[in-house]
């Protein structure tokens, strides 16, 4: 059962216009991502190309039935068929499914009544001394030392896998143009907590978004969480068509995003970044400041538990500062 935030993010739409054309057509939402999918058809028939609502339904019963072979199928437009409308099915589900994906990694419900507190959380004495020893060990190497143990912790680092470090190879080889962010980001700083998922923010404009697209299917990266036809693949247009991309590739997680709440697209992150030595090249991290400042969105780097680490992370700030 979807969220009216995923519901929203699947389909692409305003959830008002969701409920108000469920209304108008008499069919009760179940909330299932099948039924996202059949919305997100209807959505681009009625909205994008201004097919009556009615006639967009239709349309999408006809199309996404069991069996149907995703291929471009023509729509008869006009009664002389003198126009008509071309759907590329394929395109469709790839779309969708990344859709989707982000939507089940992004709108992540939120409990009801005042987030929960930690009596006593706030000062570097009240950490454990594991989570403090960690952090001072970490400060202690060097940059390279510290993304190299970050990327160590990443779940689906495996000898064999394709790992961070084959995906960080492979984008830099075709000198794409990224910023490690999120909890990554963070266990690079020191944060002794792993981080689950790599999380990159990449420059997806027209100039990029091509070679960004050849090497993720070069990885053979797939949206997660969902069913994908057995010849998906990204391209450009699709790579910029959902707000991110939860993607996996082997046994590792890849979030890649657009842009950083509260920190702006990727030139904006770009600018808040620290360059550090990895294998032959070098790559960039998102800058402690810059982390601090970025929303809880899935980039912020502090996931569960957000205020007891976003203290921890103030005190590595606070290290860096007397520092310098």
């Amino acid at each position: 059962m979807l969220s009216d935030a995923a519901l929203g993010l699947a389909v692409g739409c305003d959830i008002k216009w969701l409920y108000n054309s469920a209304r108008r057509l008499g069919k009760p939402l179940t909330r299932a991502m099948d039924e996202a999918i059949w919305w997100r058809l209807v959505h681009h028939l009625a909205v994008r190309l201004g097919v009556p609502l009615a006639d967009a339904a239709r349309a999408s019963d006809m199309l996404l039935v069991p069996g149907m072979h995703p291929g471009r199928i023509r729509l008869r437009a006009t009664p002389d068929e003198s126009v008509s409308i071309v759907v590329d099915l394929g395109r469709f589900h790839d779309g969708a499914s990344l859709a989707l994906a982000a939507a089940l990694f992004l709108a992540i419900p939120r409990t009801r009544g005042r987030p929960k507190t930690r009596a006593g959380v706030g000062t570097p004495a009240q950490f454990s001394p594991e989570e403090m020893a960690t952090v001072l060990r970490l400060r202690t190497l060097e940059p390279p030392a510290r993304l190299s143990e970050a990327l160590d912790g990443v779940p689906g680092e495996d000898p064999g896998s394709a790992g961070a470090r084959r995906v960080l190879q492979s984008l830099s080889g075709e000198n794409i143009p990224f910023v490690i962010v999120g909890e990554t980001a963070a266990a690079f700083h020191g944060a002794p907590w792993p981080a689950a998922s790599l999380d990159l923010c990449a420059d997806l404009s027209q100039k990029h978004g091509a070679a960004f697209a050849r090497a993720l299917d070069h990885l053979n990266a797939q949206p997660r969480g969902t069913a994908t036809r057995d010849d998906f693949q990204i391209d450009a247009p699709l790579l910029r068509a959902a707000p991110m991309l939860a993607l996996r590739v082997g046994s590792l997680d890849l979030n890649i995003y657009q842009e950083v709440g509260d920190v702006g697209e990727y030139q904006q992150v770009a600018v808040k970044s620290v360059r550090v030595g990895f294998d032959v090249s070098a790559v960039f991290v998102l800058a402690l400041d810059a982390l601090m400042r970025s929303k809880a969105s899935g980039a912020t780097g502090v996931g569960r538990e957000s205020a007891r680490r976003r203290t921890l992370l103030r005190t590595i700030q606070g290290m860096d500062s007397r520092t310098r």
